[in-house]
């Protein structure tokens, strides 16, 4: 999920364009990515169990992107999308296509620019971009690592392997104050030489932490015992009790026919969703489910409170800006099932803020609700350094919006996913004002550009939904509106981007190095 910190370049225009920059000048940027975080999940969004006052008080002050979607709501794509700029239509690398990441594609992600041009770089926690050709050697793209590859788990240093050994030398025994503890060593090693760039990968409240928090008995997997049975976590102010004693509320669709959303040849669960998140589909370990979820959250706004306190101790605090986000959202029992990799809100949207010291105090506590794409991100972190996005990039700065000008901000926002193991099908749609449409595909796993080509194909399945209206997503209009202008305007809609990524897909691979695994 994402934290950035940026100096603005002045206090009357925050968000103006960092072109006049010197080195001397140019912001920090701290990037804080979280894992599986689906929006809303802050009290000061809202949501009516967690209590997360560091975060709050940053939204305060702070400008909010309320309709905020991931390029591909699954993990490795996302994080490739978000080094990148590219959606995963573009780039071709993710868990079901047959492409890694080249080091000459390496050169025009965000980090790999910004080092070019005299920041200091970092990356700690979850690299997982996964399919890359220097595997085993990210840490040196960046001028500090603390790392790892793949999926650790919830007290590393429990355990062996490469995701778990970068962290056996922490003080702590919990993956996110270790966290903690790297950001902490990278403010050590900066010099006021060189602005620099951080980014931040935690592990929650991704299911790997949640289900790793007590692994002392059979099915640990499907969290079926509380997870404070741990004797690890008796007493933690956090992981103990917090939650347990209250009244929580789970999906009322928990546990119910999954077959009512989104028909079983499309999408069969058994064919591993089921398994992977088995427990969002039982009532009893969906609610265990929630509460380690929120438990994961709220260790990460004491995180980001030690991080404020942290900034403001070394004299960064003025010269830091924070932008929040995660790699996608969860469905945790909502239509029966569990899991992302689906165009849902639940599982495409995120919480996403900018957090900036000199922002004047109008223009504090707001939320902007126009159509916000995780590939912003990236070109943002560009702009406020002084620094052109290379032409790949697709999306656009924010700068603009936290201004106040949405004057040619874009008005609908394509979506895809193209995942397809699990039987998932590939889903593509379009969000335009109220409505989001979305049509399936089954497509062969690993996927080739072939088979993303659909030309005179049509849907194995759609789906329509007026957000206004229904903003659960939980009536599809699909048939209501069949022949009507606005559903042909959507397929077309949708048809053109299509089209136009698949294009752009052909005469990418002819600029570039592609390899295939």
């Amino acid at each position: 999920m994402v934290l950035l910190s940026f100096l603005l370049l002045s206090a009357c225009q925050p968000a103006e364009r960092a072109e006049e920059a010197t080195q001397e000048t140019r912001p920090n940027i701290i990037f804080l990515l979280t894992d599986d975080q689906r929006d809303n999940t802050f009290s000061g969004m809202g949501h009516p169990t967690l209590k997360t006052p560091n975060v709050d008080k940053l939204l305060s002050q702070s400008v909010r992107f309320s309709n905020t979607y991931v390029a591909s709501p699954v993990c490795s794509p996302s994080r490739v999308s978000y080094m990148t700029g590219m959606h995963e239509r573009l780039h071709g690398i993710g868990f079901s296509s047959s492409y890694q990441l080249t080091e000459e594609e390496w050169e025009k992600t965000y980090p790999a620019i910004m080092r070019k041009n005299g920041y200091y770089t970092g990356f700690i926690g979850k690299f997982g971009l996964e399919y890359y050709t220097f595997r085993g050697e990210a840490d040196k793209k960046f001028d500090f690592w603390y790392g790892h590859d793949g999926w650790t788990k919830f007290f590393p240093k429990d355990h062996e392997g490469f995701s778990t050994e970068p962290y056996h030398e922490a003080k702590n025994d919990i993956i996110t104050p270790i966290m903690g503890e790297g950001i902490r060593q990278f403010l050590d090693s900066t010099s006021n030489e060189k602005p620099f760039c951080l980014s931040v990968s935690l592990n929650v409240p991704h299911g790997s932490q949640t289900t790793s928090m007590y692994m002392g008995y059979e099915n640990w997997h499907a969290m079926e015992r509380p997870a404070n049975e741990n004797p690890q976590l008796k007493g933690h102010p956090i992981y103990d009790t917090l939650f347990r004693e209250t009244s929580l509320a789970i999906p009322p669709e928990t546990a119910t026919d999954p077959y009512r959303f989104i028909p079983q040849n499309i999408m069969d669960h058994e064919e591993g969703r089921n398994k992977t998140y088995d427990y969002d589909y039982e009532v009893e370990t969906n609610r265990e489910h929630h509460i380690r979820y929120y438990q994961t959250i709220t260790g990460v706004d004491k995180l980001v409170g030690e991080l404020m306190a942290e900034l403001e101790q070394r004299g960064l605090a003025e010269n830091t800006i924070i932008v929040y986000g995660s790699d996608h959202g969860l469905i945790m029992g909502e239509y029966g099932m569990g899991g992302k990799s689906l165009l849902y809100d639940l599982s495409a949207k995120i919480p996403c803020f900018i957090y900036d010291p000199r922002l004047p105090e109008a223009q504090q506590g707001k939320t902007v609700d126009a159509l916000v794409s995780s590939l912003d991100i990236p070109v943002t972190f560009l702009d406020f350094a002084g620094l052109e996005a290379p032409e790949e990039m697709e999306g656009k700065s924010l700068l603009p919006l936290m201004n106040g000008n949405a004057e040619n901000w874009r008005d609908e926002l394509y979506l895809e996913i193209l995942f397809t193991l699990r039987d998932n099908p590939v889903c593509e749609g379009i969000r335009s004002g109220d409505w989001k449409y979305i049509r399936m595909y089954k497509v062969e796993n690993p996927y080739t550009e072939k088979d993303l080509d659909f030309s005179g194909k049509k849907p194995d399945f759609e789906q329509l939904f007026n957000l206004k209206d229904d903003p659960e997503e939980m009536n599809n209009l699909i048939a209501d509106y069949e022949g009507s202008e606005l559903l042909q305007e959507l397929r077309e809609k949708t048809a053109t981007h299509w089209e136009e990524m698949n294009k752009k897909r052909e005469a990418y691979k002819q600029s570039h190095s592609v390899m295939g695994r």
